[in-house]
């Protein structure tokens, strides 16, 4: 019992250390580079530019982006895999033991979204920092002797990132539990806990936090101004499907798959650049505009310009191979919305506090689209320390919540595993039976026989192996036919060869199909076994119902044990 104690501690506070110094490094690296990148203390005229100050503008607006999204393409082209990973995949791995998190792909993706960011990528820093950080609770799970369960270690680096990154540490407990683990087992608690808050502490400590909102934001001041509240909350449900959609849907976006895909990027970076010489508050994270726009520092108009072009400018980084995450984006769209509609709803109620709204409409914006209701709000109560603020960011969040999941589901990374066929909707165990091949659990327990066999030799090979079917095969080992015993004995001609009997209907599985689709195929099933062929139509090998009745009794039983274990 100590030592489990202990293992818990240790491992969740190396987790929330090493998980602290990362983030701090991200985001050192980010403003570093942007600093060298953007050169922000040199503005241009538009594209008149070229003549005020031709070599910096063709440095800084030109060259810079594109050079960046040049290396980024490099990079996507040579990792592991061809593709960056991201908080969708960390759900995936604990979800399923098939599809572990790996330290390189968590480097690469970190690394890569940094230049991305700093370069001027319309993308977010949240998403690689979950990502990464959930790399690093699997790695040093990894490291231990003593292990614990991987997906708990995986949910304490991402719980160390999101605390570390947004300076809440509650949310960052409840994130992991409720967007990533998506269960709230007893064991899970503890080291998730510990990794997040010594993380905070850390951060806190050496390296300081900076706190997105100043102070308190207010409360709502009238029961009449709750309408206002929940038409953003439905306003924000609508857009972010329409955001989300463009970073998911084929139809939503060009067919770019003719364009080489080192050159996706850096044709992304330029189109950063260009726009940059006009609304420069579109690209990179935003951070400083959403902090105007709670303020209310900007027209009506001008907040309907930034929604359009940054939503326009995010899902095209994204989608031509920028890498970031979704969740800063999903802010600035939110702040946007709520300063739109206060401004409108002000005519009608001059007392209705915008700020407010614009906060509520963020988080409800952003719930919409990493799926995590609860996490959302306990961010703006961390952040504000107001609990006020948090009671009326949950009224938008409800309700854009209710619009969304009826289009997207929970979230846009449930929709990005939608289009790899992994459906998150069916659970944990479902998933891991869908993740498990036939071929993994079949076996050689049955009685072949040959074109050349009479019925009375096949009788005795399967009356030897104590079978009551048997599988006609050729040299090939391709299966012809499926025999049955009294079929067999039923025959008065004993010396025909089994090669002239009539073919019959019979149940195949194929070595490619998963355990969930295979008891589905089976279940008016009424036999013996179950031959398994592969592509080439050769027999490899048969399963029972007992078979596949043990193997789901078995996932069944490790899913109950991970949730309810204390």
């Amino acid at each position: 019992m100590f030592i489990s104690i202990f293992t818990t501690l240790l491992l969740g506070s190396v987790i929330g250390v090493i998980t602290s110094v990362s983030v701090y490094g991200f985001i050192f690296l980010v403003k570093f580079l942007t600093s060298i990148f953007r050169n922000p203390e040199n503005s241009f005229n538009g594209l008149w530019g070229v003549f005020e100050n031709p070599f910096e503008f063709i440095l800084f607006v030109i060259i810079t982006p594109f050079v960046v999204g040049l290396v980024v393409g490099v990079i996507r082209k040579y990792a592991s895999d061809s593709r960056w990973h991201g908080p969708p995949d960390v759900i995936l791995a604990v979800h399923s033991e098939k599809k572990p998190l790996d330290i390189k792909s968590g480097f690469l993706t970190s690394f890569s979204s940094i230049l991305s960011i700093s370069a001027g990528g319309s993308v977010g820093q949240y998403g690689p920092l979950v990502h990464f950080g959930a790399t690093i609770g699997a790695e040093i799970n990894d490291l231990f002797k003593r292990k614990g369960q991987y997906q708990i270690y995986v949910g304490a680096g991402v719980a160390a990132a999101i605390s570390s990154g947004f300076g809440a540490p509650l949310a960052g407990l409840i994130f992991a539990r409720e967007v990533i683990l998506r269960h709230q087992s007893l064991a899970s608690f503890a080291p998730i806990l510990v990794s997040s808050v010594i993380s905070y502490f850390f951060t806190k400590f050496f390296f300081g936090v900076e706190p997105l909102f100043s102070g308190k934001i207010g409360e709502i001041e009238s029961i009449h101004h709750f309408p206002f509240f929940i038409i953003s909350g439905i306003l924000c449900g609508a857009i972010s499907i329409i955001y989300m959609r463009g970073l998911t849907h084929p139809n939503y976006f060009p067919n770019i798959s003719k364009i080489n895909p080192i050159i996706q990027p850096a044709i992304a970076g330029l189109i950063c650049g260009l726009i940059a010489l006009y609304l420069p508050e579109v690209i990179g994270l935003g951070t400083s505009t959403i902090k105007n726009l709670v303020i209310g520092n900007y027209s009506l108009n001008f907040a309907i310009i930034l929604l359009v072009l940054k939503l326009i400018l995010t899902v095209i980084c994204l989608r031509m191979g920028l890498i970031g995450g979704v969740f800063a984006p999903a802010l600035f769209l939110g702040a946007c919305v709520g300063v739109i509609m206060g401004i409108i709803f002000q005519t009608i109620s001059p007392t209705l506090n915008t700020s407010l709204l614009t906060v509520a409409s963020m988080s409800a914006f952003a719930s919409c689209v990493i799926g995590g209701p609860v996490a959302n709000m306990m961010i703006i109560l961390e952040l504000t320390s107001d609990y006020q603020a948090t009671l009326a960011a949950g009224i938008s969040i409800v309700f854009a919540s209710l619009v969304s999941y009826k289009v997207i589901g929970q979230s846009v990374f449930d929709k990005v595993l939608a289009n790899k066929n992994v459906d998150l909707d069916i659970g944990r165990e479902n998933i891991k039976l869908q993740q498990t091949y036939i071929s993994e659990i079949c076996h050689k327990d049955y009685c072949k026989i040959n074109t050349s066999d009479t019925i009375e030799s096949a009788i005795k090979k399967m009356t030897i192996a104590k079978n009551s079917e048997a599988y006609l095969t050729d040299s090939e080992n391709k299966i012809l036919n499926k025999l049955e015993l009294p079929f067999l004995l039923s025959q008065k001609n004993k010396k025909n060869i089994v090669k002239k009997i009539s073919k019959i209907n019979y149940l195949k599985l194929s070595s490619t199909d998963n355990i969930l689709d295979s008891i589905e195929k089976c279940k008016t099933f009424v036999g013996e076994s179950i031959p398994v062929i592969d592509i080439k139509g050769k027999l490899i090998g048969v399963v029972t119902e007992g078979d596949l009745f043990q193997i789901y009794l078995k996932v069944t039983k490790e899913e109950k044990k991970i949730e309810h274990e204390s």
